[in-house]
C-alpha cells in the first residue's frame, strides 16, 4: 500500500508561505522566461520575482527550485491563470493568504464595485509603504513614452470606456494583444491591490510597438496626439468596429458628426457632406513676433470660443486648392476630445510650438453656438454644455520637450497634476491659464 504524501493529508499547509517575498515581486514587465525568453506557461518565483518557464521535471521553474544557491525557492504561481504550486514536490498551493498576490497579477472588478468608482474615494497602501488613490497613479516613463501616459491617464477618466475594459468578459472574444494588455492598464491603474503606488506601461508598450509597426516605440519621444488618433483607431479595429455608427466602445463614446459644406473654386457648385470625427482640431491664432519693453518675447492669450468659431457654420476655411469650406456640428459625441493645434512645420521643415494661451472654462463650456443639432438629437436630450475632464499640455522645446496632464478625479471633486510618476494636487484656476494641448470633456447632464 502506498504512503499518503504529506500534501494529500487534510489541513496541510505549505511549509514555505512564509518565505514569499511581496516587495520583490512586479507582474508589469513581460511575462517572459528569464532563462530561455519563451513567454509560454510561464512561473513566478514568489520568493526571488524571477520568471522561469514550466514547473515539470526539467523545466527552469523545476531546476530553480532545486539550486543550492535558492535554498527555500519553492512557490511559484503561473503568471497566466494564478494558480501557485510547490517545486520541485509539484502540489497545488491552496491558501487565502496568496489572495492578494492573485489580485496583484489580474486584478477584476464587480459591477457594483465599478459603480462606485466616481462617487467613493478609495485609499490603498502598497507593500513599499506608498499611499495611493486607484484610478490615480502614476505611470513609469520608459525613456521617452511620457506621450503615452498622458493619453492613458486620459482614457483612463473616460467611464463608459473605463467600465467596459475593467471587465475582460466584454473582450474576451478580441485576441489582439493591444486590446488585452490596454485593458490589464487600464484594471491595474484602477485596482486597490497594487504592492505600489505606481504602475509600468511596459507591457502595453510592446503590444504598441507591434500594432503600429514601430511607428511608435520607447525610446524615441511622439507626438501625443498622433499617438491618440492612432491608439482610438487601432482598438476601434480590434474591437471588430466598422463604419456604421456606435459599431464599437470607441465610436459610441467619443464620435461625433460633422456637416462640411464646400464651395468649388471658380464654380457655383456647393456640395454638403456629413463625416463623423472622434476629436475636433482647432488652430491657434499666430504668435505676435514683436517683443515687450523689456525685450520679452509676448505670450498672447485667446479664448477657446476664438478657436472654435472654425465651426460656427459661417465663417469660411481656405483650402489649398482654392476652394472655401463651411464647418458645423449636426451630432454631439457624449465625450469630445479638443485638439488645439500647436504644432507645424516651417519653411525650413523645421517644428514649430505656437506658445499662445488659449482660455477656456473648467466647467460649462457651452458650444450650441457651433451645432446644428438634428430634430432626433434634439428629442434625445442631447447636451451642447461640456464640463472639462483633463488637459494635456506641453512643456519645453517641440523637439525635446516634455508631457504632462491635469485630470478632474471624480470621486473628491479635485484636479490634480500627472507627469508620470507624480501626482500633485493642483488648483483648476492654474489649468484654464497652461498651455493646453489635449483637452476632453464630457457633456453635463
Amino acid at each position: 500500500m502506498s504512503r499518503k504524501r504529506p500534501w494529500d493529508e487534510e489541513g496541510f499547509r505549505c511549509p514555505y508561505l512564509d518565505t514569499i517575498n511581496r516587495s520583490v515581486l512586479d507582474f508589469d514587465f513581460e511575462k517572459a522566461c528569464s532563462v530561455t525568453g519563451n513567454n509560454f506557461n510561464v512561473y513566478a518565483c514568489l520568493v526571488c520575482g524571477k520568471y522561469f518557464q514550466g514547473r515539470g521535471k526539467h523545466t527552469q521553474a523545476y531546476t530553480h527550485a532545486l539550486q543550492e544557491s535558492c535554498e527555500s525557492h519553492h512557490v511559484y504561481m503561473n503568471l497566466g491563470d494564478g494558480r501557485t504550486y510547490c517545486l520541485p514536490d509539484g502540489y497545488e498551493v491552496i491558501d487565502s493568504s496568496l489572495k492578494d498576490i492573485q489580485n496583484m497579477l489580474d486584478p477584476s472588478f464587480s459591477a457594483s464595485r465599478i459603480a462606485t468608482l466616481d462617487t467613493v474615494p478609495v485609499y490603498s497602501r502598497g507593500v513599499d509603504g506608498s499611499d495611493y488613490m486607484p484610478g490615480l497613479i502614476g505611470l513609469n516613463n520608459i525613456k521617452h513614452t511620457d506621450f503615452v501616459n498622458v493619453i492613458v491617464q486620459s482614457l483612463a477618466r473616460v467611464p463608459p470606456l473605463r467600465d467596459f475594459f475593467l471587465l475582460p468578459a466584454n473582450y474576451k472574444a478580441c485576441t489582439a494583444p493591444l486590446v488585452k494588455e490596454f485593458g490589464a492598464l487600464i484594471r491595474k491603474v484602477w485596482s486597490p491591490y497594487n504592492f505600489k503606488g505606481q504602475v509600468s506601461p511596459h507591457e502595453l508598450l510592446q503590444a504598441i510597438m507591434h500594432a503600429s509597426g514601430n511607428r511608435f516605440k520607447i525610446g524615441v519621444q511622439a507626438d501625443p496626439m498622433d499617438f491618440l488618433a492612432w491608439l482610438l483607431n487601432a482598438l476601434h479595429t480590434a474591437l471588430g468596429g466598422t463604419k456604421k455608427q456606435g459599431s464599437s466602445i470607441i465610436h459610441k463614446t467619443f464620435q461625433g458628426t460633422v456637416k462640411i459644406t464646400t464651395h468649388k473654386a471658380g464654380s457655383d457648385e456647393v456640395t454638403e457632406a456629413e463625416t463623423p470625427f472622434l476629436y475636433l482640431t482647432v488652430d491657434v491664432p499666430p504668435a505676435p513676433l514683436f517683443k515687450d519693453a523689456l525685450e520679452r518675447n509676448i505670450i498672447p492669450q485667446v479664448p477657446l470660443f476664438a478657436c472654435l468659431t472654425k465651426f460656427d457654420g459661417q465663417s469660411f476655411q481656405e483650402m489649398m486648392n482654392g476652394d472655401r469650406r463651411r464647418y458645423v456640428i449636426t451630432r454631439m459625441p457624449r465625450y469630445l476630445i479638443v485638439h488645439i493645434k500647436r504644432f507645424s512645420k516651417n519653411t525650413q521643415q523645421f517644428l514649430e510650438k505656437n506658445p499662445t494661451i488659449v482660455n477656456f472654462p473648467v466647467r460649462n463650456l457651452e458650444l450650441g453656438q457651433f451645432t446644428q443639432l438634428s430634430e432626433e438629437e434634439k428629442a434625445k436630450g442631447a447636451s451642447t454644455k461640456y464640463h472639462l475632464m483633463c488637459s494635456t499640455q506641453h512643456d519645453g522645446s517641440p523637439e525635446s520637450g516634455s508631457y504632462r496632464v491635469f485630470v478632474h478625479f471624480k470621486a473628491n471633486d479635485q484636479w490634480y497634476e500627472v507627469q508620470d510618476l507624480h501626482v500633485n494636487g493642483v488648483h483648476p484656476q492654474l489649468i484654464s491659464v497652461s498651455e493646453s494641448y489635449i483637452q476632453f470633456y464630457e457633456a453635463a447632464t
